[in-house]
């Protein structure tokens, strides 16, 4: 799991226990500052405790934002973390697919010299192998292994550049999937970043909206 992740993860419990340790500071800081101010009016004390409602109840749904926003970070730092090791392993595909591709070219023998036969001379060749295969001297398979050196055709060397292009394309896709793996990784860390941002901003205003609805009732409870 991503440092991300590991860090998100305690989240949660730090809302809860943000709100909670604000909720007793009020009522620590109203004892010590001892303010005892003249009664409530009926009509303050309505007034303070429609408040204290409202200020309990907007508490109560931004502490389920900042919830649902943690909850949401672990999620996209779960999704880096899988995406960061879905392209570590894609680049280790690539590094060994393009090392084979590089043996590969190594081993190719170099391209055959060019006969110094005349043009002539390869026909007369060719002529003469037809005949004989005519005669029943060469098989065809003898006949096309004839055709073949004058051509200077090499099987060997054939298989290894049939082998030296599949190398190639396989280093091409490895590749590919090493930039798509990548891409999303860049992705997966801004989301997972974005809800980092989302859900330590939505604690603090969870603990925020808990301090001053506590503070409204502090005062209710101080003023008889």
């Amino acid at each position: 799991m991503s440092s991300s992740a590991v860090v998100l993860l305690g989240g949660l419990p730090f809302t809860l226990l943000a709100v909670l340790f604000l909720g007793l500071l009020a009522q620590a800081q109203s004892r010590r500052d001892g303010v005892r101010p003249g009664r409530l009016s009926a009509a303050e004390r309505a007034k303070l405790t429609a408040e204290a409602r409202e200020l309990e109840e907007v508490a109560a749904e931004v502490l389920e934002a900042a919830r649902t926003a943690v909850l949401l970070a672990e999620r996209t730092a779960a999704e880096l973390a899988a995406a960061e090791a879905e392209r570590d392993a894609a680049w280790q595909s690539h590094l060994a697919a393009a090392q084979a591709l590089e043996e590969a070219a190594e081993a190719l023998p170099p391209e055959p010299v060019e006969a110094t036969v005349s043009a002539e001379n390869l026909r007369e060749v060719s002529r003469a192998a037809r005949a004989a295969y005519k005669r029943g001297d060469l098989s065809m398979e003898q006949l096309r292994a004839v055709w073949q050196q004058v051509d200077g055709w090499d099987q060997s060397r054939q298989d290894r550049s049939h082998g030296l292009s599949r190398l190639r394309a396989e280093d091409a896709e490895a590749a590919r999937l090493y930039h798509v793996a990548a891409s999303r990784a860049r992705h997966a860390r801004r989301a997972a970043e974005v809800a980092r941002v989302s859900s330590h901003a939505l604690t603090q205003e969870a603990a925020d909206a808990a301090y001053e609805a506590q503070a409204v009732q502090t005062v209710l409870r101080g003023k008889p």
